[in-house]
Protein backbone atom coordinates (compact mmCIF):
# COMPACT_ATOMS: atom_id res chain seq x y z
CA UNK A 1 0.00 0.00 0.00
CA UNK A 2 2.83 2.77 0.87
CA UNK A 3 4.56 1.27 -2.31
CA UNK A 4 1.38 2.00 -4.52
CA UNK A 5 1.22 5.24 -2.74
CA UNK A 6 4.67 6.34 -2.96
CA UNK A 7 4.25 5.44 -7.10
CA UNK A 8 1.51 7.42 -7.50
CA UNK A 9 3.00 10.51 -5.82
CA UNK A 10 6.26 10.34 -8.13
CA UNK A 11 3.62 9.96 -11.34
CA UNK A 12 1.88 13.22 -10.01
CA UNK A 13 5.07 15.18 -9.22
CA UNK A 14 6.58 14.00 -12.73
CA UNK A 15 3.08 15.15 -14.35
CA UNK A 16 3.72 18.78 -12.25
CA UNK A 17 6.84 18.95 -14.00
CA UNK A 18 5.56 18.16 -17.24
CA UNK A 19 3.22 20.66 -16.84
CA UNK A 20 6.12 23.41 -15.79
CA UNK A 21 7.58 22.70 -18.77
CA UNK A 22 4.94 22.60 -21.17
CA UNK A 23 3.62 26.29 -19.50
CA UNK A 24 7.01 27.86 -19.78
CA UNK A 25 7.31 26.26 -23.41
CA UNK A 26 3.75 28.20 -24.30
CA UNK A 27 5.22 31.56 -22.24
CA UNK A 28 8.02 31.64 -24.65
CA UNK A 29 5.74 30.99 -27.42
CA UNK A 30 4.04 33.88 -26.61
CA UNK A 31 6.69 36.01 -25.99
CA UNK A 32 8.35 35.48 -28.64
CA UNK A 33 5.42 36.93 -30.63
CA UNK A 34 5.12 40.22 -28.41
CA UNK A 35 8.18 40.62 -28.57
CA UNK A 36 7.69 40.87 -32.77
CA UNK A 37 5.18 43.17 -32.33
CA UNK A 38 7.61 45.38 -29.71
CA UNK A 39 10.60 45.29 -32.28
CA UNK A 40 9.26 46.79 -34.93
CA UNK A 41 7.29 49.25 -32.52
CA UNK A 42 11.31 50.27 -31.53
CA UNK A 43 11.95 50.16 -34.94
CA UNK A 44 9.33 52.46 -36.00
CA UNK A 45 9.50 54.91 -32.74
CA UNK A 46 5.93 53.49 -31.51
CA UNK A 47 5.72 55.06 -28.24
CA UNK A 48 5.59 51.05 -26.03
CA UNK A 49 3.97 52.20 -22.64
CA UNK A 50 4.34 48.22 -21.30
CA UNK A 51 5.51 44.76 -22.53
CA UNK A 52 3.89 42.50 -19.99
CA UNK A 53 4.77 38.43 -19.42
CA UNK A 54 1.51 36.78 -18.26
CA UNK A 55 -1.98 38.59 -17.15
CA UNK A 56 -3.53 40.12 -13.51
CA UNK A 57 -1.81 41.61 -10.51
CA UNK A 58 2.09 42.17 -11.59
CA UNK A 59 4.60 40.24 -9.63
CA UNK A 60 7.68 42.02 -11.14
CA UNK A 61 7.90 45.37 -12.77
CA UNK A 62 10.73 47.86 -13.67
CA UNK A 63 10.56 51.02 -15.64
CA UNK A 64 12.98 52.35 -18.04
CA UNK A 65 13.92 55.84 -16.99
CA UNK A 66 14.85 56.96 -20.38
CA UNK A 67 11.39 55.51 -22.25
CA UNK A 68 9.12 55.49 -19.37
CA UNK A 69 8.51 51.41 -20.94
CA UNK A 70 7.68 49.47 -18.16
CA UNK A 71 8.51 45.56 -18.48
CA UNK A 72 6.59 43.48 -16.02
CA UNK A 73 5.63 40.06 -15.40
CA UNK A 74 2.29 39.27 -13.95
CA UNK A 75 0.80 35.90 -12.01
CA UNK A 76 -1.45 34.45 -14.66
CA UNK A 77 0.77 32.95 -17.07
CA UNK A 78 -1.44 32.56 -19.98
CA UNK A 79 -0.53 35.19 -22.41
CA UNK A 80 1.19 38.77 -22.65
CA UNK A 81 0.66 42.05 -24.25
CA UNK A 82 3.01 44.82 -25.74
CA UNK A 83 0.95 48.15 -25.17
CA UNK A 84 1.49 50.49 -27.85
CA UNK A 85 0.42 54.57 -26.46
CA UNK A 86 -3.07 55.36 -28.23
CA UNK A 87 -3.56 51.87 -29.92
CA UNK A 88 -7.23 51.63 -28.41
CA UNK A 89 -8.51 55.56 -28.01
CA UNK A 90 -8.68 58.73 -30.18
CA UNK A 91 -5.21 60.55 -30.21
CA UNK A 92 -6.11 64.69 -30.30
CA UNK A 93 -5.74 66.53 -33.39
CA UNK A 94 -3.32 69.52 -32.84
CA UNK A 95 -5.92 72.17 -32.54
CA UNK A 96 -7.58 70.37 -29.74
CA UNK A 97 -3.90 69.84 -27.93
CA UNK A 98 -4.14 72.35 -24.28
CA UNK A 99 -1.88 75.56 -25.21
CA UNK A 100 2.16 74.85 -24.10
CA UNK A 101 1.47 70.87 -24.29
CA UNK A 102 4.20 69.43 -26.54
CA UNK A 103 2.25 68.02 -29.72
CA UNK A 104 5.20 66.43 -30.76
CA UNK A 105 4.84 63.19 -28.35
CA UNK A 106 1.49 62.49 -29.85
CA UNK A 107 3.16 61.69 -33.14
CA UNK A 108 4.45 58.57 -32.02
CA UNK A 109 1.12 56.74 -30.70
CA UNK A 110 0.11 54.07 -32.29
CA UNK A 111 -2.82 55.35 -34.37
CA UNK A 112 -1.02 58.01 -35.29
CA UNK A 113 1.69 56.61 -37.20
CA UNK A 114 1.29 55.68 -40.98
CA UNK A 115 -1.43 52.75 -41.74
CA UNK A 116 1.43 50.54 -43.58
CA UNK A 117 3.41 50.41 -40.12
CA UNK A 118 0.91 49.67 -38.37
CA UNK A 119 0.49 46.59 -40.34
CA UNK A 120 4.06 45.89 -40.09
CA UNK A 121 3.80 45.91 -36.34
CA UNK A 122 0.67 44.16 -36.20
CA UNK A 123 2.05 41.17 -38.29
CA UNK A 124 5.13 40.92 -36.49
CA UNK A 125 4.17 38.98 -33.73
CA UNK A 126 3.01 36.33 -35.88
CA UNK A 127 6.04 36.91 -38.28
CA UNK A 128 8.51 36.05 -34.89
CA UNK A 129 6.25 32.80 -34.11
CA UNK A 130 6.73 31.47 -37.82
CA UNK A 131 10.77 32.49 -38.17
CA UNK A 132 11.37 31.29 -34.46
CA UNK A 133 9.31 27.87 -35.61
CA UNK A 134 11.73 27.99 -38.72
CA UNK A 135 15.18 28.45 -36.73
CA UNK A 136 14.27 25.47 -34.50
CA UNK A 137 12.96 23.08 -36.76
CA UNK A 138 15.63 23.64 -39.09
CA UNK A 139 18.41 23.74 -36.54
CA UNK A 140 16.75 20.10 -35.77
CA UNK A 141 16.76 18.81 -38.71
CA UNK A 142 20.05 19.62 -38.95
CA UNK A 143 21.32 18.57 -35.96
CA UNK A 144 19.42 15.71 -34.89
CA UNK A 145 17.65 14.65 -37.58
CA UNK A 146 14.29 14.12 -39.46
CA UNK A 147 11.91 10.55 -39.45
CA UNK A 148 12.23 8.36 -42.44
CA UNK A 149 9.98 5.36 -43.11
CA UNK A 150 11.71 2.08 -42.38
CA UNK A 151 10.67 -1.27 -44.56
CA UNK A 152 9.18 -3.70 -42.83
CA UNK A 153 8.12 -7.25 -44.37
CA UNK A 154 8.75 -7.42 -47.85
CA UNK A 155 6.88 -9.53 -50.39
CA UNK A 156 7.93 -11.15 -53.86
CA UNK A 157 6.01 -10.49 -56.74
CA UNK A 158 3.97 -12.49 -59.05
CA UNK A 159 2.33 -13.01 -62.84
CA UNK A 160 -0.34 -14.44 -63.21
CA UNK A 161 -0.69 -17.18 -65.90
CA UNK A 162 -3.73 -18.14 -68.10
CA UNK A 163 -5.02 -21.14 -65.61
CA UNK A 164 -4.94 -18.76 -63.31
CA UNK A 165 -1.65 -19.99 -61.52
CA UNK A 166 1.72 -17.98 -61.23
CA UNK A 167 5.27 -17.55 -61.48
CA UNK A 168 7.20 -15.57 -58.95
CA UNK A 169 9.13 -12.82 -61.19
CA UNK A 170 12.47 -13.35 -59.56
CA UNK A 171 14.80 -10.15 -59.12
CA UNK A 172 11.76 -7.88 -59.60
CA UNK A 173 11.59 -7.06 -55.76
CA UNK A 174 15.39 -5.25 -55.10
CA UNK A 175 13.89 -3.70 -51.62
CA UNK A 176 15.57 -5.16 -48.21
CA UNK A 177 13.85 -4.98 -44.86
CA UNK A 178 15.15 -2.55 -43.01
CA UNK A 179 15.96 -0.19 -46.18
CA UNK A 180 15.24 3.41 -45.28
CA UNK A 181 13.33 5.02 -47.96
CA UNK A 182 14.77 8.18 -48.43
CA UNK A 183 13.33 9.58 -51.77
CA UNK A 184 10.79 8.13 -54.12
CA UNK A 185 10.73 9.46 -57.90
CA UNK A 186 12.76 11.75 -56.21
CA UNK A 187 10.66 13.63 -53.78
CA UNK A 188 11.77 12.97 -50.25
CA UNK A 189 9.75 10.96 -47.97
CA UNK A 190 9.96 12.71 -44.75
CA UNK A 191 7.70 11.27 -42.19
CA UNK A 192 5.16 12.42 -39.62
CA UNK A 193 3.56 15.74 -41.54
CA UNK A 194 4.07 14.43 -44.75
CA UNK A 195 3.93 11.16 -44.22
CA UNK A 196 0.69 10.41 -46.60
CA UNK A 197 3.06 11.93 -49.48
CA UNK A 198 4.76 8.12 -49.57
CA UNK A 199 1.45 6.88 -50.49
CA UNK A 200 0.63 9.55 -53.32
CA UNK A 201 3.92 8.93 -54.83
CA UNK A 202 3.68 5.38 -54.45
CA UNK A 203 -0.29 5.42 -56.37
CA UNK A 204 1.34 7.87 -59.50
CA UNK A 205 3.72 5.78 -61.19
CA UNK A 206 3.41 2.18 -62.14
CA UNK A 207 7.97 2.35 -62.15
CA UNK A 208 9.33 3.43 -58.86
CA UNK A 209 12.54 5.19 -58.94
CA UNK A 210 14.03 4.99 -54.75
CA UNK A 211 16.48 5.97 -53.04
CA UNK A 212 17.17 4.09 -49.96
CA UNK A 213 19.74 4.00 -46.97
CA UNK A 214 21.00 0.56 -46.18
CA UNK A 215 23.74 0.10 -44.03
CA UNK A 216 24.79 3.38 -43.86
CA UNK A 217 24.68 3.77 -47.97
CA UNK A 218 22.42 5.27 -49.99
CA UNK A 219 20.81 2.99 -53.05
CA UNK A 220 19.03 3.73 -55.81
CA UNK A 221 16.84 1.11 -56.89
CA UNK A 222 14.13 1.27 -60.15
CA UNK A 223 10.53 -0.74 -58.92
CA UNK A 224 8.14 -1.98 -60.94
CA UNK A 225 4.58 -1.74 -59.35
CA UNK A 226 3.10 -5.50 -59.70
CA UNK A 227 0.85 -8.28 -58.26
CA UNK A 228 2.67 -9.73 -55.23
CA UNK A 229 2.88 -12.61 -52.43
CA UNK A 230 1.35 -11.98 -49.01
CA UNK A 231 1.35 -13.70 -45.78
CA UNK A 232 -1.21 -14.43 -43.29
CA UNK A 233 -0.47 -15.63 -40.13
CA UNK A 234 -3.22 -18.26 -38.39
CA UNK A 235 -3.43 -17.34 -34.96
CA UNK A 236 -4.50 -20.70 -33.72
CA UNK A 237 -1.18 -22.81 -35.39
CA UNK A 238 1.14 -19.77 -36.03
CA UNK A 239 1.87 -20.86 -39.27
CA UNK A 240 1.96 -18.26 -42.37
CA UNK A 241 -0.88 -18.77 -45.16
CA UNK A 242 0.32 -17.80 -48.73
CA UNK A 243 -2.40 -15.15 -49.96
CA UNK A 244 -1.70 -13.42 -53.54
CA UNK A 245 -3.08 -9.81 -53.24
CA UNK A 246 -4.89 -8.92 -56.21
CA UNK A 247 -3.98 -5.23 -55.85
CA UNK A 248 -1.09 -3.73 -57.70
CA UNK A 249 1.88 -2.43 -55.22
CA UNK A 250 4.63 -2.42 -54.20
CA UNK A 251 4.85 -5.53 -51.85
CA UNK A 252 5.83 -3.83 -48.78
CA UNK A 253 4.84 -3.15 -45.51
CA UNK A 254 6.32 0.07 -43.22
CA UNK A 255 8.01 -1.19 -39.97
CA UNK A 256 9.19 2.08 -37.73
CA UNK A 257 10.95 5.30 -38.70
CA UNK A 258 14.67 5.96 -38.66
CA UNK A 259 16.07 9.25 -38.18
CA UNK A 260 18.30 10.72 -40.46
CA UNK A 261 20.19 14.17 -40.35
CA UNK A 262 20.11 16.62 -43.35
CA UNK A 263 22.06 18.93 -44.60
CA UNK A 264 21.62 22.55 -43.53
CA UNK A 265 20.83 23.37 -46.76
CA UNK A 266 17.66 21.06 -47.09
CA UNK A 267 17.13 21.35 -43.38
CA UNK A 268 16.68 25.01 -44.41
CA UNK A 269 14.17 23.73 -47.24
CA UNK A 270 12.44 21.03 -45.33
CA UNK A 271 11.84 23.77 -42.72
CA UNK A 272 9.53 25.68 -45.30
CA UNK A 273 7.91 22.96 -46.28
CA UNK A 274 7.39 21.46 -42.55
CA UNK A 275 6.01 24.99 -41.65
CA UNK A 276 3.68 24.72 -45.05
CA UNK A 277 2.18 21.41 -43.94
CA UNK A 278 1.59 23.17 -40.59
CA UNK A 279 -0.70 25.82 -42.37
CA UNK A 280 -2.23 23.26 -45.00
CA UNK A 281 -3.49 20.96 -41.86
CA UNK A 282 -4.74 23.83 -39.66
CA UNK A 283 -6.76 25.59 -42.28
CA UNK A 284 -8.01 22.06 -43.34
CA UNK A 285 -8.92 20.85 -39.86
CA UNK A 286 -10.87 24.56 -39.39
CA UNK A 287 -12.62 24.11 -43.01
CA UNK A 288 -13.34 20.76 -40.90
CA UNK A 289 -14.67 21.70 -37.96
CA UNK A 290 -17.27 24.21 -39.92
CA UNK A 291 -18.53 21.89 -41.97
CA UNK A 292 -19.15 19.38 -39.64
CA UNK A 293 -17.48 16.47 -41.02
CA UNK A 294 -14.50 16.78 -37.40
CA UNK A 295 -16.09 16.86 -34.26
CA UNK A 296 -15.04 20.45 -32.27
CA UNK A 297 -13.83 18.20 -29.37
CA UNK A 298 -11.58 16.07 -31.39
CA UNK A 299 -9.66 19.51 -33.28
CA UNK A 300 -9.87 22.65 -31.38
CA UNK A 301 -8.87 23.13 -27.67
CA UNK A 302 -7.87 26.22 -25.62
CA UNK A 303 -5.09 27.14 -23.36
CA UNK A 304 -5.95 24.41 -21.33
CA UNK A 305 -5.95 21.62 -23.84
CA UNK A 306 -2.37 23.00 -25.36
CA UNK A 307 -1.01 23.10 -22.12
CA UNK A 308 -2.02 19.61 -21.93
CA UNK A 309 -1.01 18.63 -25.28
CA UNK A 310 2.42 19.92 -24.90
CA UNK A 311 3.32 18.04 -21.34
CA UNK A 312 2.64 15.06 -23.01
CA UNK A 313 5.12 15.42 -25.90
CA UNK A 314 6.95 16.95 -22.59
CA UNK A 315 6.69 13.27 -21.38
CA UNK A 316 7.57 11.87 -24.84
CA UNK A 317 11.02 13.61 -24.74
CA UNK A 318 13.34 16.13 -26.37
CA UNK A 319 12.42 15.48 -30.10
CA UNK A 320 8.93 15.52 -29.20
CA UNK A 321 8.87 19.07 -27.16
CA UNK A 322 10.98 20.43 -30.63
CA UNK A 323 7.92 19.36 -33.25
CA UNK A 324 5.57 20.04 -30.25
CA UNK A 325 6.84 23.83 -29.85
CA UNK A 326 7.37 24.53 -33.74
CA UNK A 327 3.33 23.18 -34.44
CA UNK A 328 2.36 25.24 -31.57
CA UNK A 329 4.45 28.71 -32.56
CA UNK A 330 3.25 28.36 -35.98
CA UNK A 331 -0.30 27.38 -34.48
CA UNK A 332 -0.66 30.58 -32.45
CA UNK A 333 0.74 32.98 -35.36
CA UNK A 334 -1.93 31.34 -37.69
CA UNK A 335 -4.86 32.13 -35.10
CA UNK A 336 -3.42 35.75 -34.04
CA UNK A 337 -3.97 36.54 -37.84
CA UNK A 338 -7.58 35.59 -38.16
CA UNK A 339 -9.81 38.37 -38.77
CA UNK A 340 -11.47 37.98 -35.61
CA UNK A 341 -12.44 40.56 -32.69
CA UNK A 342 -9.24 41.38 -30.29
CA UNK A 343 -7.05 39.57 -32.36
CA UNK A 344 -3.76 41.23 -34.83
CA UNK A 345 -5.69 39.68 -37.81
CA UNK A 346 -9.20 42.00 -36.86
CA UNK A 347 -6.79 44.96 -36.36
CA UNK A 348 -4.89 44.40 -39.63
CA UNK A 349 -8.06 44.80 -40.88
CA UNK A 350 -8.98 47.69 -39.24
CA UNK A 351 -6.18 49.54 -40.59
CA UNK A 352 -6.93 48.35 -44.12
CA UNK A 353 -9.85 50.07 -44.37
CA UNK A 354 -8.53 53.27 -42.80
CA UNK A 355 -5.98 53.11 -45.52
CA UNK A 356 -8.78 52.79 -48.19
CA UNK A 357 -11.13 54.79 -46.80
CA UNK A 358 -8.40 57.39 -45.68
CA UNK A 359 -9.69 58.14 -41.71
CA UNK A 360 -10.63 55.73 -39.62
CA UNK A 361 -12.94 53.78 -38.22
CA UNK A 362 -14.72 55.20 -34.75
CA UNK A 363 -12.22 54.86 -32.36
CA UNK A 364 -14.54 54.20 -29.61
CA UNK A 365 -16.47 51.40 -32.04
CA UNK A 366 -13.23 49.24 -32.56
CA UNK A 367 -12.65 49.52 -29.18
CA UNK A 368 -15.56 48.20 -27.88
CA UNK A 369 -15.68 45.36 -30.95
CA UNK A 370 -12.00 44.16 -29.57
CA UNK A 371 -13.33 44.65 -25.91
CA UNK A 372 -16.41 42.04 -26.97
CA UNK A 373 -14.40 39.82 -28.65
CA UNK A 374 -11.95 39.13 -26.14
CA UNK A 375 -14.62 38.44 -23.86
CA UNK A 376 -16.22 36.04 -26.06
CA UNK A 377 -12.41 34.70 -27.34
CA UNK A 378 -11.61 33.54 -23.54
CA UNK A 379 -15.60 32.36 -23.20
CA UNK A 380 -15.02 30.25 -26.64
CA UNK A 381 -11.44 28.86 -25.37
CA UNK A 382 -13.20 27.96 -21.98
CA UNK A 383 -16.08 25.68 -23.84
CA UNK A 384 -13.65 24.38 -26.44
CA UNK A 385 -11.70 23.27 -23.03
CA UNK A 386 -14.44 21.46 -21.61
CA UNK A 387 -15.76 20.00 -24.58
CA UNK A 388 -12.03 18.73 -25.63
CA UNK A 389 -11.91 16.96 -21.53
CA UNK A 390 -15.31 16.11 -21.06
CA UNK A 391 -17.27 16.29 -24.49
Amino acid sequence: MVFCMAVSAVEVFKWIGYFIVALLCLMLMIMLHELGHYTFGKIFKFKINEFSIGFGPKIFSKTNSKTGEVFSIRCIPLGGYCAFAGEDEEVPEEKDIPEGEDASKYDHYFNKRPVWQRIIVLFAGAGFNFISALIVITIFFSAYGEYFPVVGNVYQHVEYNEDGSYEVIEGSQKLQEGDIIYSVNGKYCYSLLEFNKLNQLVAQSDVLDLVVIRDGEKINIQLEKNYYLTYETNDESGEDTEIISQNKGVGMSLATFSVQKLPFGRAIAHGFTFGYDILRVTFSTLGQVFTGSVAVSDSLGGTATAIYSLAQLVQAGIPAIIYGFCLLSVSIGIMNILPLPALDGSRIVFAIIEGIRKKPVNRKVEGMIHFVGIIVLFALAIILDLLHFFG
